[in-house]
């Protein structure tokens, strides 16, 4: 009896470019997979930290209305608001339309905003950053009684 192996070249040669093509699919599946993750993962860093500033601003108005005159930041008569830059060092400055970095060659800037609603200090804090070319931002608000 004899068997003949005519066509096992071509089948050995096909099975070879299929198996190819099912591992660059895979391959390239799990880049794509990875590089999101990477990106993702970066873009939760930045809105957490971001996060943390916008709580930071908080906490210094809450410092400042236990420890500081009433008057620190708003003239109570008559309502209205004003916004302030706040640095990393705690640094209050008044917010001339933009405010700059929170600490040298930082990407985030941040802006408390104080509006007087008798009896209650509204304050908002609203920290921005740079990321991928757009601008994104987080805001946290409080109100603060007792601001005597």
């Amino acid at each position: 009896m004899h068997t003949c192996k005519q066509h096992s070249y071509g089948q050995t040669l096909l099975e070879l470019v299929i198996a190819i093509g099912v591992v660059a699919v895979i391959v390239t599946g799990l880049v794509v997979a990875a590089t999101s993750s990477l990106r993702y993962g970066q873009d939760s860093r930045l809105r957490s930290t971001g996060v943390k500033y916008a709580q930071e601003g908080l906490e210094y108005a809450r410092q400042i209305r236990d420890t500081q005159p009433p008057n620190t930041f708003l003239s109570y008569s008559g309502g209205g608001s004003e916004s302030w830059c706040l640095d990393q060092t705690g640094a209050w400055t008044v917010n001339g339309g933009s405010c700059p970095p929170i600490a040298s060659g930082s990407p985030y800037s941040r802006t408390v905003t104080f509006t007087w609603n008798d009896p209650i200090m509204t304050v908002v804090s609203l920290v921005s950053w740079n990321e991928g070319g757009t601008v994104t931002s987080t805001q946290l608000q409080t109100d603060l009684t007792q601001w005597r």
